[in-house]
């Protein structure tokens, strides 16, 4: 009887820290952000690889869209990818920030930034990924981003000559 009542305390200080932990989310969508922004580039390498032809990542403040002109706006017929599966996250941010749900484009999660190394303005730019899958830095894009949220901050980077994303 000790045993049990001596484990059902245990579970209770456990479940008290560890419930604060679970509904905190800023430092999962910080870590889930970067990754996504890194799936995102490396799809559209793929896509330029498999098509042969060039493939626009477009990189701003608020968000993270991929088309086949250099427009950030992606405005043109048909220049618009696809998401993957058909359609994008559909979150409020992202159908306020991309208008449309069916095209590679994602809006960060609240609280979460994405900026230059080094410079305080917020990014404004991108990659264009060739034929062969080596990447052009667009803009202020200078191949690394820094995506910061709950007092972390972890790195995106391009390399130009072999399109890696790390």
């Amino acid at each position: 009887m000790v045993e049990l009542v001596v484990v059902i305390i245990l579970i209770g200080i456990i479940g008290g820290i560890a419930a604060d932990r679970f509904f905190e989310r800023s430092t999962f969508d910080t870590v889930a952000w970067t990754e996504r922004v890194r799936a995102t580039l490396r799809y559209a390498q793929k896509r330029a690889i498999a098509q042969n032809s060039s493939v626009y990542v477009h990189l701003t403040q608020e968000r993270v869209s991929v088309c086949l002109d250099e427009n950030p706006a992606c405005e043109g017929e048909g220049m618009r990818v696809p998401a993957p599966g058909g359609s994008n996250s559909g979150s409020g941010p992202t159908r306020a920030a991309c208008g449309s749900d069916s095209w590679l484009c994602e809006a960060a999660p609240s609280g979460v930034s994405m900026r230059l190394p080094d410079v305080p303005a917020p990014p404004a730019g991108g990659v264009r990924f060739d034929g062969l899958g080596r990447a052009t830095m667009l803009g202020n894009f200078s191949g690394r981003l820094q995506v910061s949220g709950d007092g972390i901050t972890q790195s995106v980077g391009v390399d130009a000559e072999s399109g890696y994303v790390d």
